[in-house]
C-alpha cells in the first residue's frame, strides 16, 4: 500500500523532531489479528436415547391366557402373534348370533311377502288400510332386529380377533407380566414391548446456551466411544426451576443408539470466542486489549466468564494485543509488534 506524501511528511517531522518518542514512554507489545485468536468452544449436555414406543400390551377382553408365543429377549415384527387368549365362549356366541340372524332373516322374508298381499287386497278394498300400514311396521321391526343382529355378530368377530394378542408395531419382549392358566380382564398387561426401530435422543440442556445449539452446524450424540449425528427435532419451550434447564429432542440422520443408551450431546458454538487465557480483568470488567493509532483500548467482553472462552464480537481483521497487555491500561501509549503465529490446525473451527 502506497504512501502519501502527507503522511511521509508526518514520519519525517516526527523522527526529526521527536527522535525519542519512540523509544521512551512506550510499552512494547505484540497484537495478532482477532481472525487467528477465534476459537469455537465445543459444549455439551447429558443426553438419552429414548424409544417412542415403550408399553404394555394389554388384554382386550376377559378370558384366560393359554398360550404365550414370545419370551423376553425376543424381537418381533408388527402383527405378530404374542399371546393367546381362549376364545371357546366367543366363538359360541358368534354360532348363536347366526342362528338369530337366519332366524331373523326368514322372518323379514315373510313379513315382506304378507305385506305384498295385503296391498294387493287392500288395493281390491278387500282389507282395511291399517292393515297394511300394520305389515309395513312389523317389516321396519324385522329389519331393525336383523340390523342389530349384524352388529352384535360384527362385535363378537372382533373379540375373536383379540384372542390373538398381537404385536402393535415392531420391537423386542422386554418383560413378560403373566403367566399362562392366569384369568384375565380387559386392559390387563400381559407383557412390555420396546420399539427398537424409532428412537431419538433426548438432552437436557442449559437455558443460555439453547440458541447456540440452534445455530450449531453440527450436532452429535457420544456413547460408548462412538458418534452419531443428529438433527435437531425440537425444543420444549419449558425451563425446570430446579435446574435452568431446557429438554431437547433430536432425531437421528444416520446409524441409531440403542434405546436407553446414555451419553452426552455435543455441539460446536458457531459464533466466535477468544480462549480464556486471552482474558484479563480491569476494574470489574473481563475483556481484551486492542492496537489503534498507537494506542491501547480496553474492549470490555460483558458475557465474559474466568476460565471459560468468551463471546467477541469485533471485526475479524481487529488487531488483539496478545503479548505486554498485563502491564497496560486503557489509553496508553504503545509501541505494536505484529506477531506471526505457526500455521494453525483444524482445531476450535468451526
Amino acid at each position: 500500500m502506497s504512501i502519501t506524501h502527507a503522511g511521509l511528511a508526518l514520519v519525517w517531522l516526527s523522527l526529526v523532531l521527536c527522535p525519542q518518542v519512540q523509544a521512551e514512554g512506550l510499552i512494547a507489545v505484540t497484537v495478532r489479528p482477532l481472525a487467528q485468536l477465534e476459537v469455537y468452544p465445543e459444549s455439551a449436555a447429558p443426553a438419552m436415547t429414548v424409544s417412542l414406543n415403550d408399553a404394555p400390551i394389554t388384554a382386550q377382553i376377559d378370558a384366560q391366557l393359554t398360550e404365550m408365543a414370545v419370551r423376553v429377549g425376543d424381537a418381533v415384527k408388527a402383527g405378530q402373534v404374542l399371546a393367546q387368549l381362549a376364545c371357546q365362549d366367543f366363538e359360541l356366541e358368534r354360532t348363536r348370533l347366526q342362528g338369530e340372524r337366519q332366524a331373523s332373516q326368514a322372518r323379514l322374508e315373510l313379513a315382506g311377502w304378507q305385506l305384498q298381499q295385503t296391498e294387493t287386497l287392500a288395493a281390491q278394498q278387500t282389507v282395511p288400510q291399517e292393515q297394511v300400514q300394520e305389515k309395513r311396521a312389523q317389516l321396519s321391526v324385522l329389519r331393525g332386529e336383523l340390523a342389530a343382529n349384524a352388529a352384535r355378530i360384527d362385535t363378537t368377530t372382533r373379540q375373536i380377533g383379540h384372542c390373538s394378542v398381537k404385536a402393535p408395531f415392531s420391537g423386542v419382549v422386554t418383560a413378560r407380566l403373566i403367566g399362562i392358566g392366569q384369568f384375565v380382564t380387559r386392559s390387563t398387561p400381559l407383557l412390555r414391548l420396546l420399539d427398537t426401530g424409532h428412537c431419538e435422543v433426548s438432552a437436557q440442556v442449559s437455558s443460555r446456551e439453547v440458541a447456540a445449539l440452534t445455530q450449531a452446524k453440527t450436532l452429535t450424540f457420544e456413547y460408548n466411544s462412538q458418534h452419531y449425528p443428529l438433527r435437531l427435532r425440537t425444543i420444549v419451550p419449558t425451563i425446570r426451576p430446579e435446574t435452568g434447564s431446557q429438554e431437547v429432542r433430536l432425531d437421528f440422520s444416520g446409524r441409531k443408539a440403542e434405546p436407553g443408551a446414555a451419553g452426552r450431546l455435543v455441539w460446536r458454538n458457531p459464533a466466535p470466542h477468544l480462549a480464556a487465557e486471552a482474558l484479563l480483568k480491569r476494574g470489574e470488567q473481563w475483556g481484551v486489549f486492542t492496537a489503534s493509532a498507537g494506542m491501547a483500548h480496553f474492549q470490555p467482553l460483558p458475557d465474559a466468564q474466568p476460565g471459560h472462552p468468551a463471546l467477541i464480537a469485533l471485526p475479524p481483521g481487529t488487531p488483539i494485543v496478545v503479548s505486554g497487555q498485563y502491564g497496560l491500561n486503557d489509553g496508553m501509549p504503545i509501541t505494536v509488534q505484529t506477531d506471526t503465529p505457526p500455521k494453525a490446525d483444524s482445531k476450535g473451527q468451526p
